[in-house]
């Protein structure tokens, strides 16, 4: 079989738990990019959107804690217990340790984002080959910080000593990261000339994606069974706990080597996670790895296969080529100051001040506000610009029009508030422009256009000019929670 190449297979995404899952032939197909939407300020029916599909996805869920089974998946599985990022003059390269066992090559990503990956609470060491600086230099700095939030802390890299072809000897720079990091931490190198002058070397490649403690672990057993311990949510850590049986029994008997965890966001180009620990000096046998990734903010879904060698033969363990796919529940309240930010420059809302609102997923223009109101997000929904149109979204999804602008709360009841004006010429019916969700607080949550997703505290923080007001509601029994909160 082929090596796997491009985007694997979306399929319809199924709750996390425990399921039987056995693989007889896994192939990826492509995917179209989906199409972008422009950026608005104003209410989302101003442009053109496709219409909404008959088939709509349940809306994120919290996982269910549930007994642990990664360790006694196999007698040697270890975490990392420190990383380190190489700035190569060929190139970055990515390194985790084992105290004692071993190590693992791991991903660099792709383009321009971070290109290595380290966990809160751990060290992380950064080594610089000396070719990089120039020999007119006198001095170098690891300078690092988390981002967003933090303040820089500097490493001396160098003694003033020089090698044979006099560049300056440069040290290995390692620092704890908190146990409370989040998001990425920056990495760059500052460097003085024997002119006394500092120059900061650094590109976004030079980041590192920090797995926070908080997360997920997701455990693929040898009885063909998957089971999530934990929370799976964006910006937090995603472990994986693979039996390396499952590969063998798919191989006819055969122990498969090179066992590679493919992990994809969103679709996207995956990242491919080596499971076996090469030998460390103490001489021990190696094992299996727990690879730790940070899931990204933008993450809707998380899909997830494994692929290793036997006699020369690539053996797949891929849901039947599906490959085992994991809905990412929004992330935690304002994450990413940014996203805030965002919206209070904005005069759309005057209503909306930073003591009534959190972020609680980034700006994108995958999803919309009504998309999120019926829990989608990967596509752009939007039925027309009336009432009318709405009333036929909605009773597709079990909901009834109230006969009033019933905004109380009622734990048992999920309901959704649309928004509408008239329109600009002034002549003419109502035009809807916005949708919320109202949560089991009684708080509603609201993807504002292709700007970030917000949990308010009121219907009435988003009337103003943008959206007008709210003018109508709709409610249905509660079904199951649409944040992670």
């Amino acid at each position: 079989m082929s090596n796997r190449i491009g985007r694997p297979t979306f399929v319809p995404a199924t709750q996390p738990g425990v399921s039987a899952e056995r693989e007889r032939a896994a192939r990826p197909s492509g995917e179209k990019a989906n199409q972008g939407h422009s950026q608005v300020d104003q209410f989302e029916s101003r442009a053109t959107r496709p219409h909404v599909s008959a088939s709509l996805l349940s809306g994120p869920a919290a996982t269910t804690a549930v007994s642990a089974k990664s360790l006694d998946l196999q007698p040697q599985l270890h975490e990392a217990t420190g990383y380190e990022a190489r700035f190569e003059q060929g190139g970055r390269k990515a390194t985790a340790f084992v105290e004692g066992q071993g190590q693992v090559n791991l991903p660099t990503g792709p383009g321009r984002g971070p290109s290595f990956h380290a966990e809160a609470g751990k060290p992380l060491t950064v080594t610089a080959d000396p070719a990089r600086f120039s020999s007119q230099t006198e001095k170098v700095e690891l300078v690092w910080r988390l981002v967003p939030g933090g303040t820089e802390t500097a490493i001396p890299l160098t003694d003033g000593s020089r090698d044979a072809n006099g560049r300056l000897n440069i040290q290995p720079g390692t620092f704890d990261l908190p146990p409370d990091a989040t998001g990425l931490v920056r990495l760059s190198f500052r460097t003085t000339g024997a002119d006394g002058r500092v120059s900061n070397q650094w590109d976004p490649s030079n980041d590192a994606s920090v797995a926070s403690k908080e997360g997920a672990t997701v455990s693929f057993t040898e009885d063909f069974k998957t089971q999530v311990d934990g929370t799976l949510r964006a910006g937090d850590k995603l472990q994986l706990a693979y039996d390396q049986d499952r590969l063998k029994a798919l191989a006819g008997g055969k122990t498969p080597s090179d066992v590679v965890a493919c992990v994809s966001f969103n679709g996207g180009p995956p990242l491919e996670f080596p499971l076996d620990l090469q030998p460390g000096q103490a001489g021990n046998a190696g094992g299996d790895f727990l690879p730790s990734v940070r899931v990204p903010f933008e993450a809707t879904d998380v899909q997830v296969w494994f692929r290793g060698k036997a006699d020369d033969n690539t053996t797949w363990d891929s849901a039947n080529g599906q490959n085992f796919k994991f809905p990412v529940g929004v992330t935690r309240d304002d994450a990413e100051p940014g996203w805030k930010n965002e919206l209070l420059k904005s005069k759309s809302f005057p209503n909306l001040s930073a003591d009534k609102f959190v972020g609680i997923g980034p700006a994108s223009e995958r999803y919309n506000c009504i998309a999120w109101t019926v829990g989608k997000r990967d596509e752009w929904v939007w039925p027309g610009t009336r009432v009318e149109d709405f009333d036929k979204l909605y009773a597709t999804q079990g909901y009834k029009p109230m006969d009033s602008l019933d905004l109380s709360n009622d734990p048992s009841l999920e309901k959704v508030v649309i928004y509408g004006r008239k329109p600009m010429t002034g002549n003419g019916p109502l035009e809807v422009t916005h949708g919320a969700l109202m949560d089991e607080q009684g708080r509603f949550t609201s993807k504002i256009g292709t700007q970030p997703l917000i949990r308010h505290n009121s219907a009435d923080d988003l009337t103003g000019p943008s959206y007008g007001e709210p003018v109508r509601v709709y409610v249905r029994p509660r079904q199951s929670p649409v944040s992670a909160s």
